[in-house]
């Protein structure tokens, strides 16, 4: 049985409870480029370098984490059953929605589900042997939303993502209208979370998605004098780029 998870600290939890291989995806895909088009690897090897970039791990340990992550993964219908462990918000919807998109064609053992609005990471272990036996199998609707929010997601029109109506992922629409919050807003230019950062309110946010590393780099960003460009998913905003986030229609525009 292959447990996937989104990282280190669900890992420390669901270690005391279940057996079997745990794999963490540990990626931050709501930052830094998530083009269309690549393989799994080469996407990897993107992410890796955009990480190391970042200041956020030495680019040679990160190359060896995604290489081993999608070796493994790769290998995941070599399993008896796969579970996947996630939770609901904009950090993990995306990593499910990039493991389902890889599981979508695979022909072999069961996969399951257990993603509920609680924290894996601060989880009692008795809560996470409980939601073990109580896990759900994943059906072909779970798949196909997965790689349809996937494939909106990558996209460099992130109109598309207005197009997906996930329903049998109930968190994804969610987590997917966050993401287009990020984009420039209509008022002033800054996305939802500098906004929080320079009111002082992100600490509020629910779910909570924001990593303390990556809370850092975007006030690092909000220091510099200049405009920096940024990816969103299959997105390089740019200073003269025209999407803009309209909070009062709830939708993301082109101006």
């Amino acid at each position: 049985m292959l447990h996937i998870t989104n990282g280190d600290c669900a890992v420390a939890v669901l270690s005391q409870v279940v057996q079997g291989p745990i794999l963490p995806w540990r990626d931050v895909l709501h930052e830094g480029p998530v083009r269309a088009g690549l393989s799994l690897e080469e996407l990897s090897t993107e992410r890796a370098r955009f990480i190391a970039d970042c200041g956020w791990g030495l680019l040679s340990e990160v190359q060896n984490h995604f290489e081993a992550r999608d070796a493994a993964f790769r290998s995941a219908g070599q399993h008896d059953e796969i579970v996947l462990w996630f939770e609901h918000d904009l950090y993990d919807q995306l990593q499910l929605i990039q493991v389902l998109d890889g599981l979508a064609e695979l022909r072999g053992p069961p996969i399951t589900l257990i993603c509920e609005a609680e924290y894996l990471g601060k989880m009692a272990p008795a809560r996470a042997a409980e939601l073990f036996e109580l896990r759900n199998p994943v059906m072909r609707k779970h798949l196909n939303e997965g790689q349809d929010a996937w494939a909106a997601f990558r996209s460099a029109d992130p109109l598309t993502i207005d197009w997906t109506k996930p329903k049998a992922l109930p968190f994804l629409g969610p987590a997917l209208r966050r993401h287009l919050e990020e984009f420039p807003w209509a008022s002033d230019g800054r996305s939802r979370t500098e906004r929080q950062i320079l009111e002082g309110t992100q600490h509020l946010e629910e779910p909570a998605f924001l990593g303390d590393t990556v809370l850092a780099w975007h006030r690092e960003r909000l220091a510099q004098k200049k405009w920096l460009p940024r990816w969103l998913g299959g997105v390089r905003v740019e200073e003269s780029s025209r999407w803009r986030w309209n909070p009062a229609a709830g939708l993301l525009q082109l101006l």
